[in-house]
């Protein structure tokens, strides 16, 4: 391969301005930015607030959980994912922060068939939908998404001791002393 120098400084200059459009674009989109956890919470962030708090209405239902989930249910539900959340090792974290990030950025949410405006935007079909398509797609990356996901806020919503009544677990075992007391003293 013949290569001159007028050839060399042209591919130079076209990497340069590749570089700068996909840094542009990077940091119109969000990416570039360091987030930090939202107000009250340890780890997750304003864009994984949104993102939870659109789909856990669709995914805790009223057919397959009973009781509505309100304002309060709603952010101890949060609460919870984020306790679940800072007991995951350092790299699941960080791939699940970057599961999130896709679902933040307007271009990728296009990308994953989410909807176009912003997660705080979405409403429950919107949601429902969104769910659906990863539940029936045909990549099993998205199914394993749509898995993870659903299983991640269903723990976290069965954790609370509020909602032990619902799926019938009495809750965590009575802890009995040790030595244990003598049956006739």
């Amino acid at each position: 391969m013949k290569t001159s120098r007028r050839g060399f400084l042209q591919l130079g200059a076209m990497g340069t301005a590749a570089l700068t459009l996909g840094s542009g674009a990077a940091m119109l989109t969000g990416c570039a930015k360091q987030q930090t956890p939202a107000e009250g919470f340890r780890t997750l962030r304003d864009i994984d607030v949104y993102f939870l708090g659109a789909l856990a209405p669709a995914i805790l239902t009223t057919k397959s959980y009973p009781g509505a989930l309100g304002k309060d249910a709603r952010q101890r539900l949060l609460e919870a994912l984020d306790n679940t959340m800072t007991t995951l090792q350092g790299h699941a974290l960080q791939q699940l922060q970057m599961a999130f990030d896709l679902m933040g950025s307007p271009v990728t949410r296009l990308a994953v068939g989410a909807p176009l405006h912003p997660w705080q935007e979405a409403t429950i079909e919107e949601a429902e939908s969104f769910l659906v398509s990863w539940r029936e797609s045909m990549l099993p990356i998205k199914r394993m998404g749509y898995a993870g996901l659903c299983k991640l806020v269903t723990i976290s919503w069965y954790s609370q001791p509020e909602n032990f009544p619902v799926s019938g677990y009495p809750g965590p075992p009575k802890k009995i002393p040790f030595p244990y007391p003598a049956a006739s003293e």
